[in-house]
């Protein structure tokens, strides 16, 4: 190869490889934000619970394990159903892609069943 060829197709190749790291910080963040969603739904769904119960349990969790920017941890509860939306931005690595990350979920509130009724 000739020093012009290489300057041309290097430029494209370190694209490709920051690409495919920056998908993998986006898979990762992905990750995170699900978990902490199955947190917040495990804390909300007890029936003494809050949905401050859930946003505190969520991010606790998100602080712990970072990764996630501008995150927005959204829980809401009814008398039968707790809902948990968190959304956050993945870490940025290639100039100009922005990837959101989005982790939604619904639980039903736990309910006491006598015995006799089972």
């Amino acid at each position: 190869m000739t020093t012009s060829q290489v300057a041309v197709i290097f430029p494209a190749v370190l694209f490709w490889i920051m690409l495919i790291v920056q998908y993998g910080l986006w898979y990762h963040a992905k990750q995170v934000a699900d978990t902490a969603a199955a947190e917040a739904m495990d804390a909300a769904k007890l029936i003494s619970a809050t949905s401050a119960d859930g946003e505190n349990a969520a991010r606790s969790f998100l602080s712990a394990s970072g990764n996630l920017r501008e995150v927005t941890v959204v829980v809401r509860r009814d008398l039968n159903v707790v809902e948990v939306e968190i959304r956050g931005q993945a870490p940025q690595l290639v100039p100009g892609i922005s990837w959101t990350v989005t982790s939604q979920g619904q639980a039903r509130i736990e309910q006491f069943t006598p015995e006799i009724e089972r």
